[in-house]
């Protein structure tokens, strides 16, 4: 499997997926591996089948966690294996939307108030005020914060992408008031064991955990729920959606409009044409 394991890494490489995407697909094919004990080169298609409805019926995996098993195996098999007929019998499943809690203004405030440290409050601020993942913000170098533009570089993003954001005056303040007290060197938002590495995802998403339980706030969702936050306040105040899928870093605009359905009240000054008319 070492070798198998080396020879998938290679591939992914070479079309290009995020080291986080490239960590899943191996976790799948390990998963299965693991399950029987041998080689997935080895397994039957009754086999795989029954380790799918084991994910499935016994580990109750959400739609979402199960597709990235069906997408990892589905590279291993069709990608390194070259079985392309292979995806035919790893089907995903269907996947429902269900929209989330939304922070209103009032809210987030109170969460990055709640806060302690000024390392971590400052990381909020940064996520909330541009809207980004949290990878993004957990990634950022001294030389990606440009005080003259006023912008912050986002590098590498998703899909490979690079991207320039708004840097907030009120931001800026705060990561200079964060550098004379941290003196941090390259990496912005570094671990606190290791400098030269940034800060773990798990660990920023426990601050913003215990930020919101703080501050008193029932509502669901984790860290990315500042993103989501600041694409619907900027819908709410007006901003067009084509300038905030620019700025979220989207694809395609359907990625986008998905926010639209985040701001019910949206509609509340609408006027029928009929009612400009002299009738």
């Amino acid at each position: 499997m070492s070798t198998l394991r080396e020879k998938m890494k290679q591939e992914m490489i070479l079309v290009g997926l995020a080291a986080s995407t490239q960590e899943i697909y191996l976790k799948a094919v390990l998963s299965l591996n693991d399950y029987y004990k041998k080689s997935p080169t080895k397994l039957s298609e009754s086999e795989i089948k029954d380790y799918l409805l084991y994910l499935k019926q016994e580990k109750k995996l959400a739609p979402n966690t199960y597709n990235t098993h069906i997408y990892g195996l589905r590279f291993f098999y069709c990608i390194t294996l070259r079985q392309p007929l292979f995806k035919l019998n790893l089907p995903a499943t269907k996947v429902t939307y269900k929209l989330p809690d939304i922070l209103s203004v009032d809210e987030v405030e109170k969460i990055i108030k709640a806060v302690n440290g000024i390392k971590y409050r400052t990381l909020l601020m940064v996520i909330y005020s541009a809207g980004l993942r949290v990878s993004e913000a957990l990634n950022l170098k001294i030389s990606d914060i440009d005080s003259n533009r006023m912008t912050l570089h986002i590098r590498q993003a998703k899909g490979g992408k690079d991207r320039y954001v708004v840097l907030s005056p009120v931001v800026y303040q705060a990561l200079r008031d964060y550098w004379k007290v941290c003196k941090f060197k390259e990496i912005v938002f570094p671990s606190s064991k290791h400098f030269d590495q940034p800060l773990s995802a798990h660990r920023a998403l426990q601050i913003f955990k215990e930020a919101k339980c703080k501050a008193k706030i029932k509502k669901t969702g984790g860290i990315h729920s500042l993103r989501h936050a600041f694409a619907t306040h900027l819908l709410e105040s007006g901003v067009d959606i084509f300038v905030i899928k620019t700025l979220l870093g989207h694809s395609s605009i359907q990625s986008t409009v998905r926010y639209l359905d985040f701001v019910p009240n949206r509609h509340q000054n609408f006027i029928s044409p009929i009612d400009r008319l002299s009738l």
